[in-house]
């Protein structure tokens, strides 16, 4: 990577905060064979006003001559930003893109700033469907993202287990007289048929919907022993499935919380200090409410139980408490903006040092993902769907090789939880999304197949040269600028890999590094072709362009692994 050359630069120039991160390969079109590589940084809008005493500042600099040869400024025209381009040595560029063993990278720290993501936190009385899939792959990256830049990280799962509908959950387990043999096989389906069927059976029998309330009443007050230790025991079995789903996703938590940790007991400390701070307002039917723009949101129900707003706000405070947080993301779908502006102004009212600290990270639905009997309950069954599906493209492809030392049932599975992956993360989270098996599961186009197939072909071309030591050899950038133009255009979509990385984070969105893995893909795809190994009897030439295609398959791996792929060296 550049990390060397852009921490040299930063060394230099400490009073510009995140120039590191804004250090930018300029676009191909800019770029020319014969033209010395350059990273560019453009003067923000917010220095504007200063933009002649930093570029004087930037002139004055003695930058270390091992990685920077010149330093050129141009100054802002017209509605063009003002840009200082620092022209880089090219052996040091390309030594420090291609060398085999630099792996490591020396990027600023963020250690000190702590970034907290509640990602998926699905319902366990509702199945785990794909209106789940889109905040826990869209939260998994976005961890991914924060990690690899160095912030101190931790992933939340906030599952709802609380509320008057887990009282009919636990009437449908007594009706249908559940086993603990049933609930252990399958607890998510086994709960949510349990709950369909008391919600009928309480719509047509006055009497079940007020045995659903008592059974509710008798857990949240903790009278019911026997009761509490089932509830305990069907959380255990739910996240022991979620887990197994998050395994194929690709997706680990560092804490699993419940709603129920903030049941009314908990949240009595919240409501006193809303109502110290005057914040809580009667109605006439008895409700206690927030004012929030010109809403006036429920906190407190007529009969005094608390509703999923008290519990956020108590949630939040605590994670403030024990986390001490920078920021908190909450990535939930776009239905949920009100509940959140509610949660964030009444948290800041209470607490202004959470102010600009909190952040909801919407996303809009996907449409049409179901299996092809059109099933779309459960989120595992679509899962097992694509598996199965590229079972089929494989034995029905003329290429595929009988290979027994692959697992042919983990194969297909990674390649279908691939193709399903990417072709949500490929689209702006805001967008509501139209699935299409078709599309996600093609080879050729841009595709979470396309990410897989290229990673496979350089693994199996830097298997046959395993013999070659590839630390050993020293990377030229002079041979470079003598192959066909195909080597510089990789060369370069690698030294774009950081500044991609950094964009996605502060954008918050996948589809910015997806898409940039794509580029990378298919500039690889055409060097391959261009650009042959086995072929090419010049040693020195077989052997830079294995140091090529080499980064190439480093590049794109870690890409992967931070959309939550698991990179297969054979399909």
């Amino acid at each position: 990577m550049t990390s060397r050359i852009r921490r040299a630069i930063c060394e230099q120039l400490p009073q510009l905060e995140n120039i590191y991160h804004a250090l930018e390969v300029p676009a191909k079109k800019q770029l020319s064979a014969a033209s010395r590589p350059l990273l560019q940084w453009t003067l923000p809008a917010t220095v504007a006003q200063h933009e002649n005493e930093l570029l004087e500042s930037v002139k004055s600099q003695q930058f270390d001559a091992t990685y920077i040869e010149q330093v050129r400024v141009v100054p802002s025209a017209g509605r063009t930003a003002a840009k200082v381009e620092f022209q880089l040595q090219p052996d040091a560029f390309a030594t420090h893109l291609l060398q085999a063993g630099e792996a490591t990278t020396v990027s600023p720290s963020y250690a000190d700033k702590h970034v907290v993501i509640e990602f998926s936190s699905p319902n366990i009385a509702k199945p785990f469907h794909v209106g789940h899939l889109r905040s826990t792959i869209i939260g998994n990256v976005l961890a991914n993202l924060y990690q690899h830049l160095g912030y101190r990280t931790t992933r939340l799962n906030y599952l709802g287990d609380w509320g008057t509908q887990f009282g009919l959950l636990a009437l449908g387990v007594q009706l249908k007289q559940v086993s603990d043999a049933e609930m252990r096989t399958a607890p998510i389906e086994t709960l949510y048929n349990a709950y369909v069927e008391a919600n009928k059976a309480a719509t047509e029998n006055p009497a079940l919907a007020q045995r659903a309330r008592e059974l509710f009443s008798a857990l949240e007050a903790g009278t019911d022993d026997a009761m509490t230790t089932q509830w305990q025991q069907y959380r255990h079995y739910t996240i022991d499935e979620l887990t197994a789903v998050y395994e194929r996703l690709g997706v680990q938590f560092d804490s699993y919380e419940w709603e129920s940790q903030y049941s009314q007991s908990e949240i009595t400390e919240v409501l006193t200090k809303l109502r110290t701070a005057g914040m809580l307002q009667g109605e006439h039917d008895g409700r206690e409410v927030v004012i929030v723009g010109q809403r006036r949101v429920p906190v407190i129900k007529s009969d005094g139980s608390t509703l999923y707003l008290a519990r956020d706000i108590a949630a939040l405070l605590k994670r403030q408490r024990q986390l001490q947080f920078s920021r908190m993301l909450y990535v939930v779908d776009n239905g949920q903006a009100d509940h959140f502006n509610a949660l964030f102004q009444t948290v800041t009212a209470l607490d202004n040092s959470l102010n600009n600290k909190l952040q909801h990270v919407k996303f809009g639905r996907i449409h049409g993902m179901s299996t092809r009997q059109g099933k779309a309950i459960f989120l595992r069954d679509v899962l097992d769907e694509a598996r199965e599906v590229m079972r089929e493209k494989r034995s029905n492809s003329a290429t595929t090789k009988e290979n027994r030392s692959m697992n042919d049932e983990l194969v297909c599975d990674v390649l279908g939880v691939s193709a399903v992956l990417v072709n949500v993360l490929k689209q702006r989270r805001q967008r509501d999304h139209e699935f299409s098996w078709d599309q996600a599961l093609q080879v050729n186009g841009d595709t979470g197949i396309k990410l897989q197939y290229t990673h496979c072909r350089l693994h199996s071309l830097l298997d046959n040269f395993k013999h070659i030591q590839l630390a050993e050899i020293k990377p030229s950038w002079q041979h470079l600028t003598q192959e066909p133009s195909d080597a510089l255009d990789v060369l370069y979509e690698l030294a774009r890999f950081e500044q991609f990385v950094w964009q996605s984070k502060e954008q918050l969105e996948a589809c910015v590094l997806v898409n940039y893995l794509f580029g990378l893909c298919n500039a690889t795809s055409r060097a391959l072709k261009r650009l042959p190994v086995k072929q090419e009897r010049c040693l020195e030439k077989q052997s830079q362009r294995l140091l090529l295609f080499h980064a190439a398959k480093r590049t794109l791996h870690r890409g992967m692994q931070l959309l939550g792929l698991k990179p297969l060296n054979q399909m």
